[in-house]
């Protein structure tokens, strides 16, 4: 199904086209989340709450189970909530075109779950979650995680990406332990720490523990050893840019070597010195 959904050969391009501009998922989601607001408006905090938000005992206790997906969608109208979907829109964006929109998907579920989880993972049962602010967040501390020099301009600031998230997780921060929030600081943690370790295994530089396998030959029988010649040459063969391309429309970019990193770095280093 995930496969008829999301073709890989659709992975990397747009979701559709609005005259001759790209739309991407990114996209479809903060404009969900800003409509969000207006159906919050229509039908009134209790009915949302009610049947949106998520708590254990909702979601578990009374079967409301879909909570699990739809309480970021309780938004109360506000500025900050409009400013996250522009931070999903604008960052997603990019995350999205980088990693394709299969890998995004993924990120996207992750961020949505990992609430959930961690709120019944610690028993905090009467605790609840809602809104689309930790997923917007978490979308961009995944875009400074995948460009952390990125420069982003705020009126007369200009901040590396890194720099703007690590202002924005230290507010949150002081602003939870002002209020004795521990629950908002264990959802932030969640989330930042979440989006951190996904890009970081998407690019390959981060990698699940396995056990070593071990392969054992018959008795009397030698290993076949490759020739020094083959070793030297395929040492000595670069990747190009279109291979590499290539290779991550077919196996994303958790299959890349360091060394094709390396490559697909200087050479959109090398495209943003040519603007």
């Amino acid at each position: 199904m995930f496969n008829s959904w999301l073709p890989e050969s659709k992975d990397h391009l747009p979701l559709t086209w609005w005259k001759t501009n790209p739309v991407y998922l990114s996209a479809i989601v903060a404009l969900v989340g800003a409509a969000s607001m207006v159906v919050y408006a229509i039908l009134g905090v209790g009915v949302m709450e009610r049947f949106c938000a998520f708590t254990f005992n909702i979601a578990f206790r009374d079967w409301h189970v879909w909570t699990v997906l739809t309480y970021p969608l309780v938004n109360p109208p506000s500025l900050w909530t409009l400013f996250g979907c522009y931070l999903l829109w604008n960052f997603g964006e990019a995350v999205e075109r980088h990693l394709g929109r299969r890998a995004f998907v993924r990120l996207l579920l992750t961020l949505t779950l990992s609430s959930p989880v961690f709120l019944t993972i610690f028993g905090l049962h009467n605790s609840a979650c809602a809104g689309i602010q930790g997923i917007d967040f978490g979308t961009f501390i995944a875009f400074a995680t995948l460009y952390p020099r990125a420069k982003i301009s705020i009126i007369i600031l200009t901040l590396d990406a890194w720099v703007l998230a690590a202002i924005l997780v230290g507010v949150d921060v002081l602003s939870y332990l002002s209020m004795r929030s521990w629950v908002g600081i264990l959802l932030l943690a969640a989330n930042v720490g979440i989006a951190y370790a996904f890009i970081r295994y998407e690019t390959g530089a981060l990698r699940l523990p396995s056990l070593p396998k071990r392969v054992s030959s018959p008795k009397g029988t030698q290993q076949p050893q490759k020739s020094s010649g083959t070793a030297k040459s395929s040492k000595s063969s670069t990747p190009s840019v279109d291979d590499i391309l290539d290779k991550i429309s077919h196996k994303g970019m958790q299959s890349l070597t360091a060394e094709e990193r390396r490559i697909l770095d200087k050479a959109s280093e090398d495209m943003k010195r040519q603007r």
